[in-house]
């Protein structure tokens, strides 16, 4: 008997026709079984995709009919966007989609490009032709951006092409993907993506677009999204299009507030609000530009730039604060000129002409031509009768503190202490310098690093004062360093008091630990002596933070007689449990198998010493170790515990003469059994021996009299009087 399972294998084989056959025979037989149909159905969407080939147009209408006869379930998918695809080949216009499809496996794109073209003039163009052809738009475009010369007017026509598909699903994966080679081209002053963007439409970002991109070296960079609006909004700037800037503005908003790191986002916001002569909105978005980019001229030339409509006095301070950033005067012609104008309005018209001066020089030696606001300045009588400065540098430091106030005030000052001057292996020549900050909400003060050129720095270990911020990223940003006055070095910081729990000579270095957080390695050259394990270290520590997280670094350290915290390093006295030559104690603290034996640790002895705060790695959490062990035998094997719990003893010194026997006080035992242990460590039977005395002495049962009389037997025996 035939079964559908014949019939998919008959297929499957290329046996086609001889399936197609047993398949009319199967649901003859079985009209109430669906795996029936659903073999028939597979059977008639490969006979119509070879017909189709063919061009068989009488077989196709016919098995196009019996396809169509057949009732699918609603929920398996595949078989039903496969019968759709088998019909649509049962007409032209499938088999030059068929042939589409064809050339496209093959590469030949605009082929098949053309082919789609051709149907949607001819009303063909459905959803699933437009996105086909936006497929093969993709394709060239992609082609056409790899090319050495970019073709800018085809790439172009290509992306009026798609734009003009208005089946289109949006948002999609192919949506998404054009708007990602359309900003490739961002930049490019014969392309405008604002432009484009207004047809292609930012509402159809999908959520994956604001997801940053992230390579194979795990380096993030910004997401399709970000670049895309940070780019339209730089255009809508230089436009004169009040439909552009209006468009762009709610989208540049959102970006705003889903990237707050992305300065550039807040600066294009600040110039926009500028050119629609909102200054006072402008110069919130402007401050944040220049907290950012405090070291950079240009920042605080837009913040005059604001400030010219709001306060003119502050402005000329921000054009002396911009003027002392270090740059090359060829870029700041501008800023020159505003302070030239600003200067000369004031009467302070040598300080003017020294703007004007350097400007000019400055042209002159580019070779490029002369300002026309400069050769205006040049006109003016007092350029004529006035003598330049040398220098306006001593004017600009006597009249930044307006901007500085505008940027800084909102700031506190925090205390910082200076330290060492380093630079980085692939930029050698850009020093920069480490400064520790304390803030009044942490206990030890944080490592930040800034450009050796940021300020005048003293010796290390002195003391300034900064002001600054932590950006969006977690990265504190300094704005303002001022020296300030400190009794010591290092000041800011407090020293901790830890343990030397390893020290390997050859190596010249050292573990030392304070706590769960502040511990590590340190070189032997950066302590003041010797250390041996156990030995009290006190160090001066800073936070700092890297890819691994946040981490300390020890700037000094010394020997100390103070004493570590009981909570890193503590004495213990407890009986031991032997295992594979290793101890460990009631409340398990390790001991190394080097202290078993140096010390002829066994199982059940009672030991005193040292333990401290050890992170153990195989086990992934903290513990103890013992550093140093002074053996007590004040009860040894299985009935120690007994003389502590009893509080009672005997004297089992051995004395010269058996006659001179004395049982002593009680509480002495413990001391004069723990002398006699040590000097008979050697001697195990020698030690059962005294501690079953031991214990027929703290049996409660014999009287004192009982206990000196047995006493004094076992001495004659054991020393043969």
């Amino acid at each position: 008997m035939i079964t559908s399972r014949d019939v998919f294998a008959k297929r499957k084989s290329g046996q086609l026709d001889e399936a197609y056959q047993m398949a009319i025979e199967l649901v003859n037989a079985n009209e109430s079984d669906d795996w029936s149909f659903k073999a028939f159905a597979w059977c008639l969407i490969d006979l119509i995709k070879r017909e189709s080939q063919l061009r068989n147009e009488q077989d196709l209408a016919y098995y196009a009919n019996q396809l169509q006869s057949i009732k699918v379930e609603a929920s398996d998918e595949i078989l039903k966007t496969q019968i759709q695809y088998a019909l649509s080949l049962c007409n032209p216009n499938g088999q030059l989609i068929q042939q589409a499809k064809t050339l496209s496996k093959q590469g030949d794109h605009l082929q098949a490009a053309n082919i789609y073209r051709q149907l949607c003039r001819a009303g063909a163009g459905d959803l699933n032709v437009q996105t086909s052809l936006g497929w093969e738009l993709f394709r060239l475009l992609k082609q056409s951006l790899t090319q050495d010369n970019l073709n800018l007017i085809n790439t172009k026509r290509l992306l009026a092409d798609y734009l003009k598909l208005q089946a289109i699903e949006k948002p999609s994966l192919l949506h998404s993907n054009i708007l990602n080679l359309a900003a490739k081209l961002g930049g490019n002053s014969s392309f405008s993506l604002l432009a484009f963007l207004m047809y292609w439409q930012l509402e159809y970002l999908r959520a994956e677009d604001y997801e940053p991109y992230i390579n194979e070296k795990g380096e993030k960079y910004a997401s399709l999204a970000e670049k895309v609006i940070q780019q339209a909004a730089k255009e809508s700037v230089v436009s004169d299009s009040q439909q552009y800037i209006n468009y762009i503005i709610p989208h540049l908003d959102n970006a705003i507030e889903r990237f707050p790191d992305n300065i550039w986002l807040k600066l294009n916001k600040t110039k926009i609000l500028l050119k629609l002569g909102r200054s006072d909105q402008a110069l919130l978005f402007a401050t944040e530009v220049t907290r950012s980019k405090v070291n950079d001229y240009w920042s605080w030339a837009l913040l005059g730039q604001v400030n010219a409509e709001l306060d003119e006095s502050v402005a000329h301070s921000c054009y002396c604060k911009a003027l002392l950033c270090y740059t090359d005067d060829k870029f700041t012609t501008k800023v020159r000129i505003k302070m030239a104008q600003s200067l000369a309005s004031l009467g302070e018209f040598a300080e003017a002409k020294h703007e004007v001066d350097r400007v000019l020089a400055s042209k002159t030696k580019e070779g490029v031509k002369i300002p026309e606001d400069v050769e205006k300045l040049q006109t003016m009588e007092w350029y004529r009768t006035f003598t330049a400065t040398e220098s306006n540098k001593k004017y600009y430091q006597l009249h930044v503190a307006k901007a500085e106030v505008l940027l800084f005030s909102g700031l506190p000052f925090i205390q910082a202490c200076i330290g060492e001057k380093f630079t980085i292996p692939d930029k050698p020549n850009k020093p920069k310098r480490k400064l520790y900050l304390k803030f009044p909400d942490k206990s030890e003060p944080y490592e930040i690093s800034v450009p050796e050129n940021k300020h005048k720095f003293d010796r290390m270990g002195y003391g300034v004062s900064i002001k600054g911020d932590f950006d969006a990223s977690e990265r504190f940003q300094v704005y303002l360093i001022e020296d300030r006055d400190c009794e010591t070095q290092w000041d800011i910081f407090a020293e901790h008091i830890g343990v030397v729990d390893h020290v390997n000579n050859e190596k010249r270095v050292l573990h030392y630990i304070v706590n769960r957080l502040i511990n590590g390695i340190l070189t032997l050259s950066e302590t003041d002596g010797k250390f041996n394990e156990g030995d009290a270290i006190a160090v001066k520590v800073a936070r700092y933070k890297n890819k691994q997280g946040l981490k300390y670094r020890v700037l000094t350290a010394h020997s100390t007689d103070k004493q570590p915290s009981p909570s890193v390093c503590r004495t213990f006295k407890q009986g031991v449990r032997e295992s594979n030559g290793m101890g460990f104690t009631a409340d398990d603290i390790f001991i190394s198998r080097s202290l078993m034996l140096t010390h002829k640790i066994i199982d059940g002895d009672t030991v005193a010493g040292t333990a401290v705060l050890n992170y153990n790695k195989k086990k992934v959490c903290w513990g103890w170790k013992a550093l140093s062990i002074n053996v007590d035998a004040a009860s040894v094997l299985n009935k120690k515990v007994v003389l502590e719990s009893k509080k009672q003893s005997v004297n089992i010194e051995t004395p010269s003469n058996p006659d001179e026997i004395i049982v002593p006080e009680w509480e002495d035992l413990q001391e004069q059994f723990s002398k006699y242990f040590q000097h008979n460590r050697n001697s195990d039977e020698d030690i059962e021996h005294h501690v079953d005395l031991l214990d027929d002495c703290l049996t409660e049962e014999k009287t004192e009299e009982k206990v000196e009389e047995e006493w004094v037997e076992q001495q004659r025996v054991k020393w043969q009087l």
